[in-house]
């Protein structure tokens, strides 16, 4: 057996726990540069905003048609996005129905289709549909109503896929 000083094995500097103390603060200071910074921010809650939006203005869509029908009793809903002006003018520059009625806001496209009426040409069905205008950034799920005024989605981004499968909306 050999005794000497250098054969043993030395205790261990603490040189081992300052790297791996370093490497941790380094990946814990890059996790929080990530979940605050602007870009992060603006991905995943500027599309939970934009989302928000869509299924509040497919709701203003909703009750635009409602006033619609019963403003025009013989046509009864209409098929045209740009038909559904409000009854109550804002007068703001900024309005975001004016914009909605436009076809396209919060990052968000919308549509008036699948008209249907009776043999008498009154229009009692349509669906309204909401998708993202770029898929991933502005938002992840497509939205659609009709007029039951229920809100459904489909997480694909698709407006068929919406009016197909109708998955109802949670409150």
């Amino acid at each position: 057996m050999n005794s000497s000083p250098n054969s043993r094995e030395r205790p261990k500097s603490g040189k081992g726990k300052f790297w791996i103390t370093l490497i941790a603060t380094i990946f814990l200071v890059a996790v929080v540069l990530v979940v605050a910074s602007p870009w992060w921010h603006d991905k995943y809650f500027g599309m939970a905003q934009n989302e928000h939006a869509a299924v509040g203005s497919l709701r203003k869509i909703n009750a635009l048609q409602s006033q619609y029908a019963v403003g025009h009793a013989n046509k009864g809903f209409t098929c045209e996005l740009t038909l559904l002006r409000p009854t109550d003018k804002t007068g703001d520059a900024l309005d975001p129905t004016a914009a909605l009625l436009s076809g396209e806001w919060s990052g968000y496209k919308f549509a008036i289709l699948g008209c249907a009426g009776e043999k008498n040409g009154i229009v009692t069905r349509y669906k309204a549909i909401a998708f993202p205008s770029a898929p991933g950034v502005t938002g992840v799920r497509a939205f659609c109503t009709d007029e039951s005024g229920k809100i459904f989605y489909d997480h694909t981004t698709s407006a068929s896929q919406c009016l197909a499968l109708r998955q109802v909306l949670p409150d």
